[in-house]
């Protein structure tokens, strides 16, 4: 009878507004089994809370720090001793320490992203972020991208069942955060992931890529790559080079994969030019400022991902 006094209390604890958490000075971390990266059985009951779901894909020990933060700074904090560990790519170029990392994970939810497919099936999909653990809840190293994870859920009558789970992929942006990944549509029922990475010395300017993430072969995995799709603008005295971008997906009769296109417009001095695309040197006639567009097309080729193709339409003016 009083286990079960405990255990009601506990879930209540769960079901309720908050979540319990540790209040040490400094952050715990809890031994995990190795079935956490595993594909499992999971049910988030409705309405779906996000958080919720991401503490039952990942069971360690929650702490709510954004009050002592003075931002937005939820993290679970744990650690897996007997997981096989694998190393995966860090866009900056800095291999990710072999994950689950040996000092422990924090794993922190990016965002939500909800559609529903043509027979209106609705589906949500939660990206976390996976950084190495650290005993004051903070994240560093403006070099080291945040390794990135997805978990899918579709909406049935008993509540929200678990449809697919990467647990990682790959890393992404600075100061071990990666980006929020952006829902894109690419074909028939066929949604993606872009993610906009950006990074660069203190003060800028930033260099901007896009990346995306696709179910593919059973897994969600990055199909495609596309560098140098922005430079931020600094200060005016500066005198150097700036663009930023856009990207489509227009109709076409593809039923999955479909081209993407991406637009790029910018400025250009003379004084930065070693900074520009090849395709706008090229271009150059001795002006000493002025605009720039780009249009991109990447195409999709199975086995391979999406490749650029060429050559690139520019105008120089």
């Amino acid at each position: 009878m009083r286990y079960f006094f405990y255990f009601l209390i506990f879930n209540l604890g769960i079901a309720g507004h908050g979540f319990a958490q540790q209040n040490e000075d400094y952050l715990a971390k809890k031994n995990l089994n190795d079935s956490i990266l595993q594909n499992r059985s999971l049910i988030v009951s409705a309405p779906f809370n996000a958080q919720k779901a991401l503490l039952q894909l990942f069971p360690g020990k929650y702490y709510n720090l954004s009050k002592k933060s003075g931002y937005h700074n939820e993290l679970i904090n744990w650690e897996c001793k007997g997981c096989k560990t694998k190393t995966y790519e860090d866009v900056n170029e800095d291999a990710v320490p072999s994950f689950p990392f040996a000092i422990g994970v924090a794993t922190r939810l990016l965002n939500v992203m909800d559609y529903k497919d043509s027979l209106g099936t609705a589906y949500k999909v939660i990206s976390f972020n996976h950084s190495e653990f650290d005993e004051d809840g903070v994240m560093t190293s403006r070099f080291t991208g945040g390794l990135l994870g997805l978990a899918k859920f579709v909406q049935t009558g008993y509540g929200w069942k678990l449809k697919a789970f990467q647990p990682a992929i790959a890393a992404y942006g600075a100061f071990s955060k990666c980006p929020e990944p952006k829902l894109l549509l690419i074909g028939q029922d066929q949604y993606a992931f872009m993610i906009k990475h950006s990074n660069g010395g203190g003060g800028g300017p930033f260099n901007g890529s896009y990346f995306l993430i696709a179910g593919n072969n059973g897994a969600y995995r990055q199909v495609m790559a596309a560098y140098g799709i922005e430079k931020t603008a600094v200060s005016e005295e500066e005198n150097l080079c700036s663009w930023t971008s856009e990207y489509s997906v227009p109709p076409s009769e593809k039923k999955y994969f479909k081209d993407i296109i991406i637009h790029i417009k910018g400025q250009y001095t003379s004084s930065d030019k070693e900074s520009l695309p090849e395709e706008v040197t090229s271009r150059l006639k001795g002006t000493k400022k002025g605009n720039f567009t780009m249009e991109q097309r990447f195409v999709y080729k199975a086995g391979k991902g999406y490749e650029l193709q060429r050559p690139i339409k520019t105008t120089v003016n």
